[in-house]
């Protein structure tokens, strides 16, 4: 695998010096505003990412444990069983990431593709990206080779691991393979310690100790077409860098003159850092002494500020507490409509418990009857069993009778065991009938009181509960309401008067502490501290007097637009009122357009270099309202240009464009003509050459 080190360290270098660039952020919003949706990554990533510090660890060390193994006339030696522990100790360190990388595929293969048109003002720029990456490794057959770098990482790994085992096959580690091995600490006698080899076997058993990551991982990831945000700010960066280079290589002259400022900020740094000491340590004194009384000034007027803070603040939480104590109230009167309620519920339970207990008293009535029809069944029985024994005995002493006079009494035997049968079945029915009787009736009383009973309960659960829900909703929402506001005010206002408190009683100690302080306790810090300050400083305002030059040269300029546009959008305005005043039957329009125009007002909308400016102009006058820094888009501006206007309720607007879409200008009046309910009329100015500004008109405060 190649080596990215560098390149990321240079990576995360130009994005911490980019990270407050205008150029940089400015370029960067337009790519981010051409995406169309059309970004795309697709393809897999199976690969095997390697900790290459401890396979060169090894590799080096590999060289120097086989020399030392050669050199040795002696055996089982300490020093030797070093080497034999080490072989095992690296061996077993491989084999752990070994086995656990041999099985998975190293097989990629992405697809990433972006396009976007640019218009920078009057710059057009297009980048197209489309990057393809594939990767099908394969095992080297060949693992003895003389340049390891021509081998994949894992080749390395097994390069490595066979090297360990040759040394571990070769006849004096065969010899020693059955002595113990060494434990730690090793005994730093002279041959670890003077001879090379063993040296650096020493060194490669402390890594092999102190290496406690994991030392490699598996990524298997698939892109099934979209691109995440962070890649996209990756590409951009790339691109970003691509119109720098091909910026330069097509501009010698721009070329030159940033080598020019590269070497002169060079030169720079190396003057400050040959001055002599005692120059140096003058001009910090004179610095130093000179910041710390502006700081303290800004200090005492910041504490003074923070003083007035904190006491408008205990004023408004005075306030409050008074609201809490309000709110407490109508707590405690809620409690005891609760507590009302409650009794009211225990005297509905005591009434469940009469309820049940007559429900007992039914299931005892019910347990009774069931135990007289018990009784009955067993009396019944006994009665069929005595009748039993009874027609057996007669049965026995007729017997002999029943042979001699069995056809004289056949049929008296025959009648009286009809009769019998039929007392048998009467009384049976008769039983049945009584049980069935008694089932029912017990049956519809149980149900006719248990259906009145839960009737009662559920009739009486449902009111009571849905009135205890209703309050305690009520109280739920009143406390959590309260709670909410409470926490918060008093979180907020606590966090803010913690924060003013401590940062005032911070600040105080300081300016009491730096005032008081002599110089030479903190001289050495505050030199180094000084040093990059005062570059910073100084490197801060040229940028500044470059940016101020730059500022009041773009900004005379734009003044002269201002005006332009100005004149003739008033002009258009006084049309309007006049048109208006002459529709009001006025007859003394003209005094009243002299006086209008004293208050024409016009908000200016129009781009610079640092982006879209929200300015109002008024007879020579302008004030900047807003600044949408690194914006290019007009349409930004339009909320807050309509929230600008004040007190211009049905008076008329005139808006004007130059060098812009009409669009723009459509929209702000619909947007006029909505909110404030105003005749508004859009009119190009062709006569001003601009790259674009749009004035909007009206009579204001």
């Amino acid at each position: 695998m190649v080596d990215f080190s560098k390149y990321y360290r240079s990576y995360k270098y130009m994005q911490d010096m980019l990270k407050s660039d205008f150029t940089h952020n400015y370029i960067e919003e337009a790519l981010k505003d051409g995406d169309e949706g059309k970004d795309s990554i697709f393809g897999k990533t199976n690969e095997k990412v390697i900790d290459m510090d401890w396979v060169i660890a090894i590799e080096e060390t590999l060289p120097y444990i086989q020399k030392a193994i050669d050199e040795q006339e002696s055996f089982a030696i300490y020093e030797n069983r070093v080497l034999l522990t080490l072989i095992h100790k690296a061996l077993m360190f491989v084999d752990d990431k070994y086995s656990k990388m041999k099985d998975v595929p190293n097989d990629s293969y992405n697809n990433i593709t972006m396009n976007r048109h640019l218009e920078l003002n009057q710059q057009k720029l297009d980048f197209s990206v489309n990057y393809v990456n594939e990767n099908h490794e394969s095992l080297a057959e060949n693992l003895d080779v003389e340049d390891i770098e021509s081998l994949s990482d894992f080749d390395r790994i097994r390069r490595i691991r066979q090297g360990l085992n040759e040394c571990l096959a070769t006849p004096l580690m065969k010899e020693i393979a059955k002595e113990p091995q060494v434990k730690p600490p090793l005994t730093q006698t002279n041959l670890l310690k003077e001879n090379p080899n063993f040296k650096k076997a020493v060194e490669l058993w402390s890594f092999l100790d102190t290496y406690k990551k994991q030392g490699f991982e598996i990524v298997g990831e698939e892109y099934n077409g979209k691109m995440s945000d962070e890649n996209k700010e990756d590409v951009y960066l790339a691109m970003e860098f691509q119109h720098f280079m091909m910026s330069i290589t097509t501009n010698p002259a721009l070329r030159k003159m940033l080598q020019e400022k590269y070497e002169e900020e060079n030169a720079l740094a190396k003057e400050e850092a040959d001055r002599p000491e005692n120059e140096k340590e003058t001009v910090l004194e004179a610095q130093i002494e000179a910041v710390r009384k502006e700081e303290t000034e800004i200090r005492l007027k910041e504490i003074r500020e923070r003083e007035k803070q904190i006491l408008d603040l205990n004023s408004e939480i005075k306030s409050l507490k008074i609201t809490l104590d309000q709110k407490e109230q109508q707590i405690l009167t809620l409690k005891g409509q609760i507590s009302a309620l409650q009794d009211e519920l225990d005297n509905t339970k005591n009434e469940l418990k009469e309820t049940k207990l007559k429900l007992l008293e039914a299931q005892k009535e019910i347990e009774k009857l069931t135990a007289e029809i018990t009784e009955l069944k067993e009396t019944l029985e006994n009665e069929r069993e005595s009748h039993a024994k009874q027609v057996e005995q007669m049965n026995a002493d007729f017997a002999e009778k029943t042979r001699i006079a069995e056809e004289n009494f056949a049929n008296q035997i025959a009648e009286l065991n009809t009769n019998h049968s039929n007392e048998v079945a009467q009384l049976k029915s008769n039983y049945e009938n009584r049980i069935d009787t008694i089932n029912k009736e017990n049956a519809t009383a149980t149900a006719n009181l248990k259906s009145d009973y839960e009737g009662q309960l559920t009739s009486m659960k449902a009111d009571y509960t849905s009135q205890i829900k209703n309050y305690e909703k009520q109280i739920a929402d009143i406390n959590a309401e309260n709670a909410k506001n409470v926490k918060e005010l008093n979180d907020n206002h606590a966090k803010e008067i913690k924060t003013i408190t401590k940062e005032s009683e911070k600040r105080m100690a300081d300016f009491e502490k730096e005032t008081t302080k002599k110089m030479n306790d903190t001289i050495a810090d505050v030199k180094k501290k000084a040093k990059d300050e005062v570059r910073q400083a100084e490197k801060t305002a040229k940028e500044k007097i470059a940016e101020a030059k730059g500022e009041n040269k773009l900004f005379k300029k734009k003044k002269e637009v201002f005006e332009a546009a100005y004149a003739a959008g008033s002009v258009g305005l006084m049309a309007m009122l006049a048109e208006k005043y002459a529709s009001e039957g006025r007859t003394d329009f003209a005094d009243h357009l002299v006086s209008a125009t004293a208050a024409i007002r016009a908000i200016m909308i129009a781009p610079t270099p640092k982006g879209i400016t929200l300015t109002m102009y008024t007879h020579g006058s302008a004030k900047l309202l807003k600044l949408y820094a690194g914006v290019t888009r007009y349409d930004v501006a339009i909320g807050d240009t309509v929230s600008s206007f004040g007190g211009v309720e049905g008076q008329p607007v005139f808006i004007s464009f130059a060098g812009v879409g009409s669009e723009v200008a459509d929209e702000i009046a619909g947007k006029i003509k909505e909110t404030a309910d105003c005749k508004v009329t859009v009119s190009q100015n062709r006569r001003i050459q601009s790259t674009g500004i749009i004035g909007i008109y009206f009579c204001g405060e």
